[in-house]
């Protein structure tokens, strides 16, 4: 059953537009396969607001009667790789020299573990001392799912069951359903229908939309064409959301965005978390450990808008720009 719709408008950019129709056919997948499922409610696009500004953009999120599912929707057009070195990146064709180029991504099983972590926050805002011990424990899973169109390549395949195609989403969730159900031990705890329908009308009310920074550019958005309302009570209208917690790693180098930081960076090795970097370029930048010989890859996102930020270089200073927020900070020095 849908508990609560993707009701937004189709955004004008061309990226958040891939995004948005990436997500949209998940959404009809599981329509189609769950929408007369009485034992699993369906959200689509919740965004939640924790403290201490942790945001989680969950593309679609699962309640059944034994647990969770996160589901983490990416538009793939090209390819999607892990390497052997576990960077995500997105390959794609180049139309000025007619080659195929890639670019880091962060990785999304990540991504989706982490508005996982934010998601049981949240939860526990409300438990009950009882309730607590509860959902301490209780199961989350997750997916990624893979526009139709795209290709996921990895070593070991085996290695990534989180992973599959968006026309499989039906029958991954269904075999996470029967595995949890099968897991339950009798005296496990299990939610009811009532409490289905309280958790999900609890996280539908703290659904926040998105609020474009102020000063970032002014994007019109293509009105949607008009449909029937939704036949749930629990739908509520919302704005484009993007996925805007991109949580502080030692091996990370991501902008602080409070107001006296004045856009100061944070850099480690991800291998042995050393300071001793520089910053080198073989078809992207990224940091080498002078320490270790380890390449962390480079991947700090706009506190904006959430898109990768671009890395220039100016002499030995390199600087990180938003073209979208028209902002740029200095981002690393090469000693």
């Amino acid at each position: 059953m849908i508990a609560k719709e993707k009701t937004d408008s189709i955004p004008g950019d061309k990226l958040e537009k891939a995004g948005y129709d990436a997500e949209r056919k998940v959404a009809f997948y599981l329509r189609m396969a769950f929408d007369e499922d009485p034992d699993t409610l369906i959200l689509n696009d919740l965004r939640l607001e924790h403290k201490d500004d942790i945001t989680a953009q969950i593309d679609h999120l699962l309640i059944h009667p034994h647990g969770l599912i996160i589901i983490e929707s990416k538009s793939v057009t090209g390819k999607l790789q892990v390497r052997d070195d576990g960077q995500w990146v997105r390959w794609y064709l180049d139309k000025k020299t007619g080659k195929d180029r890639s670019i880091g991504m962060q990785d999304p099983i990540k991504q989706a573990k982490l508005q996982g972590q934010t998601l049981r926050r949240v939860l526990l805002d409300a438990a009950s001392e009882d309730t607590r011990k509860v959902l301490e424990n209780f199961p989350i899973d997750i997916l990624v799912t893979v526009s139709d169109g795209g290709v996921f390549l990895a070593h070991d395949r085996l290695l990534y069951p989180e992973v599959c195609k968006a026309d499989k989403t039906e029958e991954h969730v269904k075999e996470i359903l029967l595995r949890r159900a099968e897991n339950t031990k009798e005296n496990d705890f299990k939610l009811s229908d009532a409490n289905k329908t309280k958790l999900a009308n609890y996280l539908i009310s703290r659904h926040r939309p998105y609020q474009p920074a102020p000063g970032s550019a002014d994007k019109t958005p293509v009105p949607f064409p008009t449909q029937a309302a939704p036949r749930s009570e629990m739908v509520v209208e919302q704005k484009l959301a993007e996925y805007v917690v991109d949580t502080l790693k030692k091996f990370i180098g991501v902008a602080d965005t409070t107001a006296s930081s004045k856009n100061k960076f944070t850099h480690g090795c991800r291998k042995c978390g050393s300071g001793n970097l520089e910053i080198r370029y073989v078809k992207n930048y990224f940091f080498r450990c002078l320490d270790c010989d380890t390449n962390t890859r480079i991947d700090a996102t706009c506190p904006g808008c959430n898109r990768l930020l671009k890395i220039r270089k100016d002499k030995d200073q390199f600087f990180a720009e938003c073209k979208a927020c028209a902002t740029s900070a200095l981002f690393f020095v090469n000693k």
